[in-house]
C-alpha cells in the first residue's frame, strides 16, 4: 500500500472542511474552516502545527464577528513568512450574505498571526494564490461573471487585476470556472480550474510571461477543490473532488502538463462530503491534507502519509 498512514487530526466542530497544507520552520501547518454546517454563519478558522507523523504540537483560531471565514489558504512568502488567505462573507442574524471581502494574514512564526487586511476586489473570490519570482499570482471568480481574473503583486502591499476574463463563458464558450490553482516551470504557468456548468469538465490553462493571454485544454472530467504539485518540466500531482463509480472522492492523479492527460494514482478513504486537498513533498514522502465524511457521517480533517516512490510515478 502506498499509504503509510492516514490520521484524524481535526473533528472538534460540528463540520471540519476546506483544507490546506504548507511546511514551514520544519513542521507541517494546515488550515481549514470550523463551523455548524457547510453554509453555517460561523465559519472560523483552524490552524494546526504538526510534525511529520502527524501529531499536532500547536492551536491557532482565527474568527471575526458576524463574519463566515470560509476556504483558508496558506502558502510562504519570499522573505520567509507564513501567509494565510480567506473569503470572508459577512452575515447577517439570519446568515444572509450582507458583503464579502477577500482578507489575508502574516505570520514569522506561525503562532501569533498580524491583523486582516483586505485584499484583492470585492465580489470575486481570490481562491488560492502561489508565488514566482518573488510576486504572487492567483485566479478569482465570480458566479454571475461566469469568470475568473488573473490577480498578481502582494496580498499584504499591492495586489492587483492582471488578467480580466482568463477564462470565461462570453470568450470561452465554457461556464462557470472557478476554484483553481497554478504551478509555474520558468516562463511557463499553468492553471488547474473547476468549473460547475454544461460539461462540469476541468480545464487545463497554458500561458507565458506575461500571462496575458491564456490557452485552454478540456480535461473531459469534474476535478472540484483541485491542488496542484509539480513534478517535473512534464507532470504534476493533482489532487482533488473527482468521481468514481458514481460517487465523488478524494483522489489523486498524475497529469502530464502538455495536454492534460491524467492517470489515476489512489483513491483517498473518502465519502459524502469531502476533499479540498493540500498537499506537500518532503525527502520522498507525500503528506495530503484532506476532509471526508467517511467516518460517522461527520466532516472531519485527514492527513496521510504516502510513499512517493509506491505510486508508480514513471509509469506511462
Amino acid at each position: 500500500m502506498p499509504i503509510n498512514w492516514i490520521k484524524k487530526i481535526g473533528n472538534k466542530a460540528q463540520h471540519n472542511a476546506f483544507v490546506d497544507l504548507c511546511e514551514f520552520n520544519q513542521h507541517l501547518f494546515c488550515c481549514y474552516r470550523e463551523a455548524e454546517n457547510h453554509v453555517s454563519a460561523d465559519g472560523t478558522i483552524r490552524i494546526l502545527t504538526l510534525d511529520f507523523a502527524g501529531n499536532i504540537l500547536h492551536l491557532n483560531q482565527i474568527a471575526i464577528a458576524n463574519t463566515d471565514l470560509r476556504d483558508p489558504k496558506i502558502t510562504i512568502t519570499p522573505d520567509g513568512n507564513i501567509l494565510l488567505i480567506a473569503y470572508a462573507r459577512q452575515t447577517s442574524k439570519h446568515n444572509q450574505t450582507i458583503g464579502t471581502r477577500n482578507l489575508t494574514w502574516v505570520s514569522q512564526t506561525g503562532q501569533s498571526w498580524s491583523a486582516a487586511k483586505e485584499f484583492a476586489d470585492r465580489g470575486w473570490w481570490l481562491w488560492r494564490i502561489r508565488w514566482h519570482k518573488n510576486k504572487a499570482y492567483g485566479f478569482s471568480y465570480n458566479r454571475k461573471q461566469n469568470a475568473i481574473h488573473l490577480y498578481s503583486g502582494n496580498p499584504r502591499r499591492s495586489f492587483h487585476l492582471h488578467q480580466p476574463f482568463a477564462l470565461s463563458l462570453d470568450k470561452h464558450k465554457k461556464g462557470y470556472p472557478n476554484e483553481s490553482d497554478l504551478v509555474f516551470n520558468d516562463d511557463k504557468a499553468f492553471a488547474l480550474v473547476r468549473r460547475d456548468a454544461d460539461s462540469y469538465s476541468a480545464q487545463l490553462g497554458h500561458s507565458t510571461f506575461p500571462y496575458k493571454k491564456w490557452n485552454w485544454i478540456d480535461l473531459g472530467r469534474y476535478i472540484g477543490g483541485p491542488v496542484m504539485l509539480r513534478l517535473d518540466n512534464d507532470f504534476a500531482l493533482v489532487a482533488g473532488r473527482i468521481v468514481k463509480h458514481g460517487r465523488l472522492v478524494t483522489g489523486l492523479l498524475k497529469m502530464k502538463l502538455s495536454n492534460g492527460e491524467c492517470q489515476e494514482l489512489l483513491i483517498l478513504p473518502s465519502a459524502g462530503d469531502n476533499s479540498y486537498p493540500g498537499l506537500v513533498f518532503k525527502e520522498g514522502l507525500l503528506y495530503i491534507s484532506y476532509y471526508s465524511s467517511h467516518e460517522d457521517n461527520k466532516s472531519c480533517i485527514y492527513l496521510a502519509e504516502i510513499k512517493i516512490d509506491s505510486l508508480n510515478l514513471n509509469k506511462t
